[in-house]
């Protein structure tokens, strides 16, 4: 090459040169051309010299590596040498050493260029980024992120069409599915059809023109219905426009079950009292009724063709003050004679009795506990109470069957009371009355305690005599619940605080602890979650290892996956989707020397009798206490 070509090329390189240099000044951001050899630092643009606080001449010439912080130094020069020899280009997550120790996290962006002509080197253009504020907004939306999945409430994002974009973890724990099942659904699909239409209606565009707040009845993944309030919001963008809905629910499932329970005590309550009113008024009445009736019959001869007339007008009187007096008891307005007494003795008293009284068609059972505490009760309206019952239970056995009396003895914790708010906790005697009838449905469970109530033929029942066990019940400071499933029959539980009077050894027993588990595993099996909770937190303090399901067919999944691991079910009888009995069998056919342990609200008799259970399968009934599950479950493992 001749000496005017050579100028000619070199005048082109520094051109080229300088439009590069140029070119970097004018670039947005902060800009470099570095050595790749020396890794020495040949030019940098205003914007590099504002971002790190230097001049120009305390950075060009320098090494490059003076000037920022390399976490993986190894791995930047391996890919800067890759840099050098190939052409390609790299990017770095860096942090930029300012003046006076300034730290700011940069994102650089290198792209080799050749000047060899002109400089003899291989060089490369480097961009950076500040990236302080996307890494500090990075930071604000994991912290928000974090902090919105631990928020109580159930919380979830969907865009204006209804799609789910974002749920936290109570949203999740409400409805039982796991994240990559509800991300992208649309919101209605936890709700019923008609329910998901009135959202596409009237609740998605109320909420995106302003918000929504109400109640709704939802469906969980395992079936079970539960109630949830839900309010809404939205976000807008900077033009004002809505551009993603905010949801928060909670599951007031429980809350509305608790209203429900108030608004039947407040509605017995209220019909006690206009039962109490109208039964005084009508005993004032039929006092002097029945006065002058026997006036007059005093007055005519005995003889007398009218007398027969009076006689009836006498009896219906008297059948009056009997059904005033029922109303009264119903109202607590009866006067009572408690005194202490022994439960078992007067059932034993009664038993001849109840036999006359149920027929030859019926078989009576008696199981009492012979270390049954004493109760406080006017004898003649326990032994009303028990009558009433037992003619409740005949009356729903009118083709035979069995009939069982049991009394035992329990400790009523706060987790009972949780879901019975107007039961103090305590030591409680319980009277078991059960039938292996026809049973009951949830509405006529509903309204059983209600005076005049009766699912009896008009002319064969007044609807008071449960109505009178309730108020006698209530008058006594106890507690009455009652267990039905159609075609297996009822158990009506009455508990009445105990007055006791323990020995020494029974002491002893109630109050020394139980061994604990030795970390077998227990698939538990209940479809209330709050129980359920309870119950795996008890277990766990037990010693056990536990797995949950919230109903048969959940559980046969989660003992699919665990099947070489669980050495028990313990599950509940009674349950939407599979009940307990049906998962038993399918599982007793799978592994026939599984463990299962049964809950239940019927009492022990009832159980068996009603072929509820196997002879080999165990039962535990509602509600026990820690120590009586320990207890079981010691005698179940054998230790």
């Amino acid at each position: 090459m001749d000496a005017t070509v050579r100028k000619q090329s070199e005048n082109n390189a520094l051109s080229g040169y300088n439009y590069l240099i140029q070119f970097l000044e004018m670039a947005p951001e902060g800009a470099l051309l570095i050595d790749l050899e020396a890794l020495t630092i040949l030019h940098v643009n205003q914007n590099f010299l504002n971002l790190s606080g230097y001049q120009k001449e305390d950075i060009e010439a320098k090494p490059f590596l003076n000037f920022f912080i390399i976490s993986d130094l190894k791995e930047f020069l391996d890919r800067i040498n890759s840099l050098n020899q190939e052409k390609a280009d790299v990017s770095f997550d860096l942090v930029l050493k300012g003046v006076e120790n300034r730290l700011a996290p940069v994102k650089l962006h290198l792209k080799k260029n050749e000047l060899a002509e002109i400089t003899e080197k291989s060089v490369a253009i480097c961009f950076l980024k500040d990236v302080t504020e996307l890494r500090r907004l990075e930071v604000e939306r994991n912290m928000l992120s974090h902090a919105l999945r631990q928020v109580n409430e159930g919380l979830g994002l969907f865009d204006l069409e209804g799609k789910i974009i974002f749920v936290n973890e109570s949203f999740l724990d409400t409805f039982g599915y796991r994240r990559n099942e509800v991300i992208g659904r649309n919101i209605e699909f936890f709700f019923s059809p008609f329910i998901g239409y009135e959202f596409q209606l009237n609740i998605l565009p109320a909420s995106i023109n302003g918000g929504w707040n109400g109640e709704l009845r939802a469906k969980r993944k395992d079936g079970k219905e539960i109630t949830v309030f839900l309010s809404t919001s939205t976000v807008k963008d900077d033009a004002g426009q809505p551009v993603v809905v905010v949801a928060v629910l909670s599951d007031i499932t429980l809350r509305k079950q608790l209203e429900a329970q108030l608004r039947q005590s407040q509605k017995m309550e209220a019909i006690g009292q206009l039962a109490g009113g109208v039964a005084h008024d009508f005993n004032n009445l039929l006092t002097v009724i029945e006065g002058y009736i026997d006036l007059l019959k005093n007055k005519l001869d005995e003889n007398a063709s009218i007398n027969s007339y009076i006689n009836q007008m006498k009896k219906a009187t008297e059948r009056a003050v009997s059904l005033t007096r029922q109303l009264l008891t119903f109202s607590r307005r009866q006067v009572v004679q408690p005194k202490i007494l022994d439960i078992n003795k007067t059932i034993q008293e009664l038993s001849k009795m109840l036999n006359r009284l149920i027929g030859e068609h019926i078989e009576l059972i008696t199981n009492l506990d012979p270390k049954i505490w004493r109760i406080k009760i006017d004898p003649s309206q326990i032994e009303q109470v028990i009558l009433n019952l037992v003619v409740n239970a005949r009356d729903a056995m009118p083709e035979g069957g069995e009939l069982i009396i049991e009394t035992e003895q329990i400790k009523l914790d706060r987790s009972y009371n949780r879901f019975h708010p107007d039961v103090r906790p305590g030591d409680y005697v319980v009277i078991n009355v059960s039938d292996t009838g026809m049973g009951m449905s949830e509405e006529v469970q509903q309204r059983i305690f209600e005076p005049f109530f009766t699912t009896k033929e008009k002319g064969k029942g007044t609807g008071l005599g449960l109505a009178t066990v309730y108020g006698i019940v209530k008058q006594h400071n106890g507690h009455i619940s009652v267990y039905s499933e159609i075609g297996k029959g009822t158990t009506f539980k009455i508990y009445f605080p105990a007055i006791k009077a323990r020995t020494s050894s029974e002491v002893e027993e109630s109050e020394r602890k139980h061994l604990k588990g030795r970390g077998e595993q227990i698939l538990v099996v209940e479809d209330e979650y709050l129980v359920r909770e309870l119950i795996c937190d008890t277990l766990r303090n037990l010693g056990y290892n536990v797995l949950e399901a919230a109903n048969g067919e959940q559980a046969l999944r989660v003992y699919q996956e665990n099947a070489d691991t669980i050495e028990l079910i313990l599950t509940d009888l009674v349950m939407p989707v599979m009940n307990g009995r049906k998962l038993a069998r399918i599982l007793k056919r799978e592994n026939p020397d599984l463990k299962i342990l049964f809950m239940t609200g019927y009492d022990d008799n009832a159980i068996s009798k009603q072929g509820m259970v196997t002879e080999d399968i165990d039962y535990i009934s509602k509600p026990f206490s820690p120590n009586k599950l320990a207890k079981k479950l010691e005698e179940i493992f054998e230790y």
